[in-house]
């Protein structure tokens, strides 16, 4: 198949470094559509009507009719108009376009944006009305000069989601190869995720292994098993080391108490958070804070 990459899609996202972007993909001038993407910072929603191969790692898939399609940043793709009659719009953002700062959200949360995974809906004509709609306000949100501009796309993008995660999908591809490394890190993306802790009041959420293994749906053994191959350290271990690397900086950084310092990073007591931090680095909080002051 002779296919060209669209350039005017292509230099869209070239030129832009902002953290969302909307495309109508039907605008691409060459008579075969072809578009790549291979730049791993972007999660995407896209809507597509027509014939399309969809172009992995390792394999090809083959779509028709309208259909809704979810890429996280791990494996790169390329969607290829097999006909002629092309039509969709797709979103790029990056992970901090939704957060949980700015929605309520984590976006790794979400089952469809799985490290690893890609989830690919048919959708009725029914549903393609509905979700068409949503992405034309979208894209017309794209024009306005509006304050809430950002908050109105990133609520669109929402809406998209949440409806999304109602329908069965067509097909779910799930990287095949280096499993052990995908699963490690989905780990750490997910421990990531919850830091840098900005206020007292935002405690993190995954704490403990069986919290990680809950929420990326492992068991917490082979969650173990394959962070231990894949890292060299058990999940307990990287999980600590990451809680006494931001203890430290909130300690040299912020004038938080040591209450509030321990109840961010998920103790229960400051004793408990004060036994932990003296376990790792063989100094107490206080002691370190103070040895670190300006």
């Amino acid at each position: 198949m002779s296919q060209k990459k669209s350039s005017a899609i292509s230099d869209t996202i070239q030129n832009d470094a902002a953290t969302f972007h909307v495309l109508d993909l039907s605008v691409a001038d060459d008579s075969v559509f072809s578009f790549d993407y291979n730049r791993k910072t972007f999660y995407t929603a896209t809507l597509l009507q027509g014939e399309y191969q969809l172009e992995f790692e390792d394999r090809n898939i083959d779509i028709s009719g309208n259909s809704l399609l979810f890429t996280t940043t791990k494996v790169p793709f390329g969607i290829h108009a097999a006909g002629l009659g092309f039509n969709g719009i797709s979103c790029l953002f990056r992970e901090e376009f939704i957060t949980k700062a700015n929605s309520g959200y984590r976006l790794l949360e979400f089952p469809i944006y799985k490290p690893g995974r890609q989830n690919i809906y048919s959708l009725t004509d029914e549903q393609t009305k509905h979700f068409t709609d949503i992405y034309t306000k979208m894209f017309d949100e794209r024009q306005s000069n509006s304050d809430f501009k950002e908050n109105l796309q990133r609520t669109y993008l929402l809406e998209i989601i949440f409806n999304a995660q109602k329908l069965a999908p067509a097909s779910s591809f799930v990287k095949t190869n280096n499993t052990t490394e995908v699963i490690a890190c989905s780990f750490i993306r997910l421990l990531e995720s919850q830091f840098p802790i900005e206020s007292p009041q935002n405690e993190i959420k995954f704490k403990t292994p069986k919290d990680f293994a809950d929420g990326l749906s492992l068991h917490p053994n082979y969650l173990n098993r394959q962070v231990k191959l894949a890292k060299g350290r058990t999940v307990s271990e990287i999980i600590a080391a990451r809680i006494v690397q931001e203890a430290k900086i909130l300690l040299k950084l912020t004038h938080w108490n040591i209450a509030e310092i321990s109840s961010a990073l998920g103790f229960v007591e400051p004793s408990h958070f004060n036994l932990f931090f003296k376990k790792h680095t063989k100094t107490s909080p206080t002691d370190y804070r103070n040895l670190h002051k300006d």
